[in-house]
């Protein structure tokens, strides 16, 4: 294919990619995403540290986990959620733990119900689906993602430990030559773009093969890692919240990074259902008009 050709076809799918996302509303749609995640955010933590707990690894996992948050989240914004998250955890007791899990994870599939309803208004879908039936998808996709989340917390913390092993067996390992310093990222990066292939998949009303979620996937998982570490640096050198929003500053902080996540999730279903429609209009051109 002709190189001017070529980029030709990606400023067109660009231009009409825009388009598609001020047509669906994308923009509100994460908010609304965003303000659904926060409120079910913190009972959730406090569950999962909760049911952490009864594991064998648990009490050693349940630190890995927040300190993980620092590595995904704004530093102001992990410190806000790990702190209020510890200061609630000490007030539980298992009748209200089966409540909190119960409303948390109301709150959570919300926000995965609002992912679903934009994704089908990407596909040009209107839900067949009833609202019984749909909240349950909501529900399952939460529990499916937040179980990759502490299968990944585990990982984190049993990782260094069996990769020392493997090096020390082959007689390479030193302080700075470990296996897990080098597969941390990557590994990072596939389990971000295994949970977005799930919900690309399991969400939309649309027939579609696996292969096709895949651009949308990775150009969400890069874009999110990028930017996410982006508002990490714009915060340590050019942020100001606190002198505007005073103690709500690391709130703030939280709500627009996960309005850009949102946003950042919605845009890969945008690209997955625009080159699908452009394959069925290439396979199938409208019919020329006799004159």
């Amino acid at each position: 294919m002709d190189i001017s050709r070529y980029f030709k076809r990606l400023w067109l799918f660009l231009i009409r990619l825009q388009r598609e996302i001020g047509y669906d509303d994308c923009m509100g749609m994460a908010a609304q995403i965003a303000y659904y995640t926060m409120l079910g955010l913190f009972p959730f933590l406090i569950f999962l540290l909760g049911l952490l707990s009864t594991f064998p690894l648990g009490e050693s996992l349940q630190p890995v986990m927040l300190a993980e948050l620092r590595n995904q989240m704004p530093l102001e914004a992990a410190q806000y959620v790990t702190d209020t998250t510890l200061n609630l955890l000490p007030n539980r007791n298992q009748g209200l733990l089966s409540v909190g899990f119960l409303a948390s994870l109301w709150g959570a599939s919300m926000a995965v119900g609002a992912l679903i309803t934009t994704i089908n208004r990407a596909y040009n879908i209107r839900p067949r689906r009833n609202l019984a039936v749909q909240k349950l998808y909501a529900i399952v996709l939460t529990l499916i993602l937040s179980g990759m989340w502490l299968m990944s917390m585990t990982i984190v913390l049993v990782g260094p430990d069996f990769t020392q092993r493997i090096f020390e067996f082959f007689n390479i390992a030193s302080e700075t030559n470990t296996f897990w310093t080098s597969i941390r990222l990557p590994m990072a990066f596939l389990l971000n773009l295994l949970a977005l292939s799930i919900l690309y998949y399991i969400a939309p009303e649309a027939k579609q093969k696996f292969r096709w979620i895949m651009p949308g996937a990775l150009t969400s998982t890069l874009m999110w890692m990028l930017a996410s570490s982006a508002f990490r640096i714009f915060l340590r050198n050019f942020g100001a919240y606190n002198k505007t929003y005073g103690s709500l500053a690391a709130v703030v902080i939280l709500l627009v990074w996960l309005w850009m996540s949102g946003f950042i999730f919605l845009l890969g279903a945008e690209i997955n259902a625009l080159m699908k429609r452009q394959k069925h209009e290439n396979e199938h051109p409208p019919a020329r008009r006799l004159t």
